[in-house]
């Protein structure tokens, strides 16, 4: 009993001295691209493609890029983009890498535009926010998940309440022929998968005091039963 009217006293500074006992919890959210798809220099496209190709194909070089719409979303603290594998082709292994994207999402979305020199070489330039190694064989339903870095992740919480896009393209020498990851990826949506600690909750000063007084309560309840 004694322990019990320390500890509430103990609570009653704490809680009114303190005011509040703040709390955070991690999260994690995925987000479905809002779009996708691929830019080139040579061929046509059109808006509803979402394929997302990605090198050499017969002999057009495509850089695919993938769009989120953010919303709310703050404090990101990892992110990791997840694609299905499908098709690959040429050597065995591909160097893929992911960038930052200087071209808007509306401009990205109007595929119809297709090629456009300038949009091509912002998909495969600039902050890199990963580079990974990927066979060109493998289950084609697979989903592959790439985790991004530091640089990435200081621009998705930058652009929180926008949009963010991601740009991916095959990097080193591709030699001749087909060299490309992600052919034939028709109605697949990509998905951005991110851990968040959202602002921290907070419970009162007295509200941990009345905990305490509660277990005083019961306590005074057991020793009257005796």
């Amino acid at each position: 009993m004694k322990n019990c009217y320390k500890l509430a006293i103990t609570a009653a500074i704490v809680g009114f001295g303190l005011g509040t006992l703040n709390i955070a919890q991690a999260a994690t959210v995925s987000l479905s691209s809002s779009n996708q798809g691929w830019w080139n220099t040579i061929t046509s496209n059109t808006n509803i493609n979402d394929n997302y190709i990605t090198g050499n194909y017969s002999p057009v070089s495509f850089r695919s890029f993938f769009t989120f719409d953010l919303g709310t979303l703050a404090g990101v603290s990892s992110a990791t983009l997840q694609v299905q594998r499908f098709e690959g082709s040429g050597n065995p292994t591909q160097t893929l890498g992911f960038f930052d994207v200087s071209t808007s999402a509306d401009v990205l979305a109007q595929k119809a535009n297709n090629p456009d020199t300038n949009i091509y070489n912002d998909l495969g330039s600039g902050k890199n926010y990963g580079t990974f190694n990927v066979s060109t064989s493998g289950d084609q339903n697979e989903i592959l998940s790439f985790v991004l870095n530091s640089d990435a992740i200081a621009d998705i919480n930058a652009r929180s309440g926008q949009f963010f896009s991601i740009g991916g393209a095959l990097l080193g020498d591709l030699g001749f022929g087909d060299q490309y990851l992600f052919g034939l990826s028709f109605d697949s949506s990509a998905t951005l998968v991110v851990n968040t600690v959202p602002e921290p909750g907070t419970i009162s000063g007295a509200a941990l005091v009345g905990i305490i007084g509660l277990c005083l309560k019961r306590k005074r309840k057991a020793f009257q039963n005796v």
